[in-house]
């Protein structure tokens, strides 16, 4: 790690410990461009690591980051897309990058004491991606860049600030991935590292198991409107649904636009460990612990006793109870689940859906079922995304019954 880098570290962590005193308070940029408050959550210590700090704003200015377009699909990009994307002029400077979930069985300190071990058969699951370094490297500020580059070329894992925090692990630690070990080459701001908790190359990521192109990012020459190059993607990829942003078009410039990756899950809801069930991988069964000290079930209004994140039940009660009070609780039908243990659309290989978070809940499903156009009604939505919840109606692939932690509540 450079020395510029160390030093901005440094006074990243005074700045932080000041903010502890003051109050926590992170400004973050909407997905609608407007800049507001977010109050942190505080925590209960999970099972099998200690109280992670809660979620802070550890990104570079946004004018220092690469204006990158994004694009992505449901699932992961076919099988040649990365080689014919890298040639299409119009995109210009391109990477795709490949992302799945590996399971963490240990971490180690520089010196190599043992900082997480989960016991046996529990594991903890890693958002863990890679790129091709030379390619990735046109994505990053020019003061992380030779940090950045040199750790992936040497086969070394790069942490953002987030993932290097809950993980209580500095340069020279490791993580452990069964029979696999990789080395922190560096630790950088989470934008820097695609919001992902480990970021390596896409060699030391295949020995991983990491294996689905997820999302591309690209700099096109000249001037681009998002007409054109929504366009150029479905030239690429045709017949099928993509999503596409301009340049800072969302908070996490990375594949479900919006949606809190898991490092920010983690940080408000807890990290559990799980092992996946052997009669289906795409469920979990999740440390008892964990679940004793996060999920709870309670009455709240229109719904009943529900069971979800102990965390989300503040947000949860307004939203149902403005719901209530509008005269639309006859709109609400049925109550279809909150804590699930399960992965993002019940891939194996994707992260943890919120619902193992206890962090979603979702509504109406005979009415809403996955895939379909939503019926949901616009004015309890509405109210729910005024309580801090993300709408499952306006994902790539439509979930109407589906609300989400987002946010905490906008109050402006």
């Amino acid at each position: 790690m450079s020395a510029s880098v160390r030093r901005r570290r440094r006074t990243f962590v005074a700045l932080l410990a000041a903010s502890l005193v003051l109050g926590t308070y992170a400004f973050v940029r909407a997905d609608d461009g407007r800049v507001r408050a977010q109050i942190e959550v505080p925590r209960s210590s999970a099972s099998t690591t200690t109280s992670p700090s809660p979620p802070s704003s550890t990104s570079p200015d946004p004018a220092d980051m690469p204006a990158a377009w994004l694009a992505w699909i449901s699932g992961s990009l076919p099988q040649g897309f990365a080689q014919r994307a890298a040639t299409t002029p119009s995109l210009g400077t391109v990477v795709v990058v490949t992302g799945d979930t590996r399971w963490m069985t240990e971490s180690r300190d520089a010196a190599g004491h043992v900082v997480d071990r989960p016991t046996p058969p529990y594991a903890i699951p890693i958002d863990a991606f890679s790129v091709d370094p030379a390619a990735y490297a046109p994505f990053i500020p020019e003061a992380y860049r030779a940090d950045v580059t040199g750790a992936l070329r040497n086969g070394r894992a790069v942490l953002g600030e987030s993932s290097a925090n809950l993980r209580r692990i500095d340069v020279g630690g490791s993580l452990v991935f069964g029979d696999r070990t990789v080395e922190v080459g560096a630790i950088v701001p989470d934008a820097v590292a695609g919001w992902s908790e480990m970021l390596v190359s896409r060699a030391a990521g295949h020995a991983l198991g990491i294996i689905d192109d997820r999302y591309v990012l690209a700099e096109p020459p000249g001037t681009m409107t998002e007409k054109r190059f929504a366009s150029i993607m479905s030239s690429l990829l045709p017949d099928t649904s993509i999503r596409t942003l301009p340049p800072a078009g969302s908070i996490y410039m990375r594949i479900a636009s919006g949606v809190n990756p898991p490092i920010v899950m983690k940080q408000i809801f807890g990290e559990f460990s799980a092992y996946p069930r052997s009669d289906d991988p795409a469920f979990l069964n999740v440390d008892p612990a964990w679940y004793d000290a996060h999920i709870d079930t309670r009455a709240v209004p229109l719904l009943g006793q529900v069971t979800c994140n102990a965390q989300l039940f503040p947000a949860l009660i307004g939203a149902l109870t403005q719901v209530q009070d509008a005269g639309l609780g006859g709109e609400i039908h049925v109550y279809s689940g909150c804590y699930a243990a399960r992965t993002v659309a019940r891939s194996p290989t994707a992260p943890p859906s919120q619902h193992a978070y206890g962090a979603a809940i979702d509504i109406n499903a005979p009415e809403n079922p996955y895939g379909a156009t939503p019926t949901m009604d616009p004015r309890i939505v509405k109210i729910f995304e005024r309580w801090g919840f993300i709408w499952g109606g306006r994902f790539l692939t439509p979930d109407g019954m589906h609300f989400e932690y987002g946010s905490p509540p906008h109050t402006g």
